[in-house]
C-alpha cells in the first residue's frame, strides 16, 4: 500500500508546477487531432518523470508505469483537445490562439494526469500492478477514444479498470461528483435537407416553401418526445440549426435542419431514427417537397460500473473527507466518447467541482468565459493517486 500522508504531501508539493503546466497548455490550445504542441509537452514531461510512452492516433500518448509488484492494470484517461472558439477572459494565461480555447477544462484534465504520473512514478516500487496513462486527442467532435481502442491501448498489458474525470463548474470546488450506472447519454446527430421550389415572396403559390415545411418538421419532432414515448425513458430531441434563404422577399429552394437526439439505450436510438425519417418523409410528401436525411450514431451512452464506482466513493470518504463526496442523482444528457472505454473495461467517470463564486469561477462549460479554480488541480491528483492505490493494492 502507498502511504496516505506521503501521497498528500507529494500532491501539495507539486501544486505550483500544476498551475504552471495548466497555464502553458491553456495558452496554447489545439483542436482535435491537431494537438501537436500539447502532445510534445506531455511527452517532455513523461521523459522528465522517466515514464516510457508511445504515440498513437496522431497526437495521442500512452504512458506506462510498471509497479514493483505484479498485479492488474489500471488506465487513467485525460482528454487533451480544445474547442474551436475565441477566449474572452482577461487573464495573463489567455489563449494565444484566437481560433481555439480550452473552454471545457481539458487543460486541467491533462495537467491532473501529468501530476498523477509524477506522483505515482516516484512511488512505483510500492504499486501492485501497472498504471497506463491515456492522453486522448479529439474528444470534442471527431472522437479519439474509439481510434485509441482500435490502436490497442487497452492491451499489452490488458487493462482491467479505468478512471477519468471532468471538471465541472456547477459543483463546488474540490467536491467529487459520483454516480453508479447511467452517467451520460448517447449524443447522436441528424441533418435534414428539404428541397422545395423557389419563388418570389409575393407569389408563394408558384413555389414549394421549404421554410414552412421545415417549421412543421421541427414542431413534429417535439411531438415524438412528448406524445409517442414513455416519459420515464430519458429522451431529448433538439434542433440547433435551421438555415434557409438569404433575403426577405424570396422563398428559397432549400432549407436545412440540424439537431441532436439524446438517449440511454440502443433500442430507443434506432426507433427514434426510424420515426424521424417517417415523419420527414410524410410531411415533405404532403407538401410536394423532397428531402435528404443523414443520421450519425455518435458515442454510446456512458455507464459507470457499480462495484468500481462504490469503491471510488470509499476512496473519497477515506482520503478526501466524506464532506467532499457529491452524490449525482440524475444522469447528464450530455455525451462523452469515454463511453467507448467504459464499454470495454470496468470504469468510473467522475466530476471534479470547480465552482467558486468568490473568484468568479461560475461560467458554464463551452463558454468563452469559462475558467477553473486552479486549487482543484492537486485535488484531482490526490483523487487519482488514492484511487489507483485502492484499486491495485487492495
Amino acid at each position: 500500500m502507498l502511504d496516505k500522508e506521503l501521497i498528500n504531501n507529494k500532491a501539495e508539493e507539486i501544486q505550483e508546477d500544476l498551475v504552471k503546466w495548466r497555464r502553458k497548455i491553456h495558452q496554447n490550445p489545439e483542436i482535435g487531432f491537431q494537438e501537436v504542441d500539447t502532445s510534445n509537452f506531455i511527452a517532455e514531461k513523461l521523459e522528465d518523470f522517466n515514464i516510457p510512452y508511445e504515440r498513437v492516433c496522431k497526437t495521442g500518448i500512452v504512458g506506462l508505469i510498471k509497479g514493483g509488484k505484479t498485479g492488474e492494470t489500471l488506465a487513467i484517461r485525460a482528454d487533451i483537445d480544445a474547442l474551436a472558439m475565441e477566449e474572452k477572459n482577461n487573464v495573463v494565461y489567455k489563449s494565444k490562439n484566437k481560433q481555439a480555447m480550452h473552454a471545457c477544462g481539458h487543460d486541467g484534465h491533462t495537467t491532473i494526469l501529468l501530476g498523477t504520473a509524477k506522483v505515482l512514478s516516484e512511488m512505483s516500487e510500492n504499486i501492485e500492478g501497472n498504471i497506463k496513462l491515456l492522453f486522448q486527442p479529439a474528444e470534442e467532435g471527431p472522437g479519439g477514444a474509439k481510434p485509441m481502442i482500435e490502436a490497442g491501448v487497452l492491451n499489452d498489458p490488458e487493462v482491467n479498470y479505468m478512471l477519468a474525470l471532468h471538471i465541472n463548474p456547477d459543483i463546488e470546488k474540490n467536491m467529487v461528483g459520483i454516480k453508479e450506472g447511467k452517467m451520460m447519454a448517447a449524443p447522436d446527430i441528424f441533418e435534414i435537407t428539404i428541397k422545395g421550389k423557389g419563388a418570389h415572396g409575393a407569389h408563394p403559390e408558384q413555389g414549394v416553401d421549404p421554410i414552412s415545411i421545415g417549421a412543421q418538421i421541427v414542431l413534429g419532432l417535439q411531438h415524438i418526445k412528448s406524445r409517442e414515448f414513455n416519459a420515464h425513458r430519458p429522451l431529448v430531441i433538439s434542433c440547433g440549426s435551421f438555415q434557409a434563404g438569404s433575403v426577405f422577399n424570396v422563398i428559397p429552394e432549400t432549407a436545412r435542419i440540424k439537431g441532436t437526439v439524446r438517449t440511454f439505450d440502443d433500442e430507443l436510438r434506432h426507433k427514434i431514427k426510424a420515426r424521424i425519417i417517417e415523419m420527414v418523409e410524410n410531411i415533405t410528401k404532403a407538401y410536394k417537397a423532397e428531402f435528404s436525411f443523414n443520421y450519425d450514431f455518435r458515442y454510446p451512452p456512458l455507464f459507470n460500473d457499480g462495484e468500481l464506482t462504490n469503491l471510488i466513493k470509499e476512496v473519497v470518504k477515506e482520503n478526501l473527507g466524506e464532506e467532499r463526496l457529491y452524490q449525482i442523482e440524475e444522469p447528464s444528457m450530455g455525451g462523452e466518447d469515454y463511453a467507448f472505454f467504459a464499454q470495454k473495461v470496468k470504469s468510473t467517470y467522475m466530476l471534479l467541482g470547480t465552482r467558486n463564486e468568490e473568484k468568479g469561477i461560475v461560467n458554464a462549460l463551452h463558454s468563452p468565459y469559462f475558467d477553473i479554480d486552479e486549487d482543484i488541480l492537486k485535488q484531482g491528483v490526490k483523487l487519482f493517486v488514492y484511487g489507483a492505490n485502492k484499486i491495485l493494492n487492495s
